[in-house]
């Protein structure tokens, strides 16, 4: 099978993990009484296994689809604007980096904070927001590398007409999204709640683009 059909396979994954993980992390998890700093500690402690399993799906699973996805793309892209597909296949790749990364400190936080708990919870608690802290500003507090990527994806897609407009028109409002969040961090932006909604729009409307691309990678052939 060409690395344009397993590219097509590793976008619907990349949807199938975020689906995934929406499901898991927002309807079966019910952190429901659990509502306070030490209360979700608790919770992620008494559900370890969850979240072990969750994290090996949306972050490991994740990052290994999307290496041989940005690989396919930049393939498929290339040649219709090279140095800017080299730019977007070297952001991509520090996607899966800092996915990768984050993920892999989650997962190993998770025995470390069951046991450090056992001695001192309130030592425990600080640990776990630092954590948590570093999790989100590689994991996606901030969506601007990912946002990039798929910004420069749609760009390219759109001058060369290489898939439907429409796929790289709703590329470009997700990734416009995600650039947005950057601003968040600013002191007058911080509560409000438009960060929200680019952080939904980003993470909800990655779906469908990725199962769109995936389909076009399947059933179209690349030009020789």
């Amino acid at each position: 099978m060409s690395l344009q059909k397993w590219g097509g396979i590793a976008a619907i994954t990349e949807a199938c993990t975020y689906v995934f993980g929406f499901i898991l992390f927002f309807a079966v998890l019910d952190r429901t009484g659990y509502d306070t700093p030490a209360g979700y500690l608790q919770f992620a402690i008494d559900n370890r296994d969850s979240y072990f399993f969750g994290y090996l799906v949306t972050g490991l699973l994740f990052s290994f689809a999307l290496i041989v996805l940005v690989q396919a793309v930049y393939e498929r892209f290339r040649s219709t604007s090279p140095q800017l597909m080299r730019f977007g296949a070297t952001v991509g790749y520090l996607w899966v980096g800092i996915v990768l990364a984050s993920s892999l400190i989650f997962l190993t936080s998770l025995d470390a904070l069951a046991k450090y708990h056992t001695e001192d919870p309130g030592q425990t608690l600080a640990i776990f927001r630092t954590i948590n802290i570093v999790v989100d500003a590689l994991g996606g507090g901030i969506e601007l590398i990912g946002a990039i990527w798929v910004l420069v994806i749609s760009c390219v897609g759109l001058k060369a007409r290489i898939f439907s407009p429409f796929l790289h028109y709703w590329g470009l409002l997700v990734s416009i999204a995600g650039i947005l969040t950057l601003f968040s961090g600013l002191s007058f932006l911080a509560k409000n709640p438009f960060f929200e909604l680019t952080t939904a729009i980003f993470g909800l409307g990655q779906i469908p683009w990725f199962v769109g691309l995936g389909i076009a990678m399947l059933i179209t052939s690349q030009k020789p």
